[in-house]
């Protein structure tokens, strides 16, 4: 069952933007570049508003850790990291809650990720990733990057994806390994008990790897949500004889897609396998 927590009404933000949300908070931008932090434990609670932004915000995404929990945000000026616990308390003092930059000028930031340990954020603009902590620039995709995450069994390997329809698993020593799918690329994510990469696409594909120290990835199993949401919907009956009819009038129509914009592991807390939980 799914329990709605917190609903919330905002600027209107593009279907592909980057917002952040945590066990315990969600942040979302307000006026452009400015934010409001919620917290989803205590919904009751007012929400933190943080500002230092001067252009419009277009990433936003949560740490791993839960103490602190640390926010970073991305405009076209500033690449900000917040810790969030911090800026509550300079509030409560009366003083203006503050954050630490860690980029400037990177250009128009689509994608931010910290690692598993916090200590590193990598930020994607165009072709181009950019990385905290250890000072270094990533390149070689063709076309814009959509997505980045750090390896969570191997703190030195990060995984980009990009609208050029490969995905590249990169060292910090600048070894890379190169892999092709048959659609532009938006999300991805990490399984670490099974050491499975899985990427989405902009068309509903999803491809699940093997990640192997080495670094090749071999294919684990491909599926189309589509096909998959059709399939269901067809064996719990839900699928009518008018469904069926409104189909075929529907032949010709352009059809639209289903990208992947975020995938995230699921825990169900009842008696079922882990198979049936994920």
């Amino acid at each position: 069952m799914v329990t709605e927590k917190l609903s919330l009404t905002c600027d209107g933000i593009p279907s592909h933007q980057q917002v952040a949300c945590c066990q315990s908070y969600c942040g979302l931008p307000v006026h452009g570049k400015d934010m409001m932090i919620y917290n989803n434990v205590d919904t009751e609670s007012k929400p933190l508003l943080l500002t230092g932004h001067h252009g419009q915000i277009n990433a936003m995404t949560f740490g791993k850790g839960s103490r602190p929990v640390l926010l970073c945000s991305a405009s076209s000026d500033y690449v900000i990291v917040w810790d969030i616990e911090h800026c509550q308390r300079r509030i409560q003092e009366g003083k203006v809650a503050t954050g630490t930059v860690i980029g400037t000028l990177l250009g128009e930031i689509t994608h931010l990720s910290f690692c598993f340990s916090d200590e590193r954020v990598a930020a994607c603009s165009g072709t181009t990733i950019h990385n905290r902590s250890v000072i270094s620039t990533l390149r070689g995709h063709l076309g814009p990057l959509t997505a980045a995450e750090f390896c969570p069994w191997n703190k030195d390997v990060l995984v980009t994806v990009s609208e050029d329809r490969t995905f590249k698993v990169t060292t910090f020593e600048n070894f890379s390994n190169n892999f092709f799918t048959s659609s532009p690329l938006v999300s991805v994510l990490f399984r670490e008990e099974n050491r499975h990469l899985i990427v989405g696409s902009a068309d509903g594909q999803v491809w699940c790897f093997s990640l192997h120290d080495d670094l090749k990835c071999h294919l684990v199993t491909k599926m189309d949500l589509e096909k998959l949401e059709k399939r269901y919907k067809g064996r719990s009956g839900s699928v009518s004889h008018q469904t069926g009819n409104a189909e075929q009038s529907a032949v010709g129509k352009v059809e639209i897609s289903k990208p992947i914009l975020k995938m995230a592991s699921c825990f169900l807390c009842n008696d079922a396998t882990d198979e049936q939980n994920r």
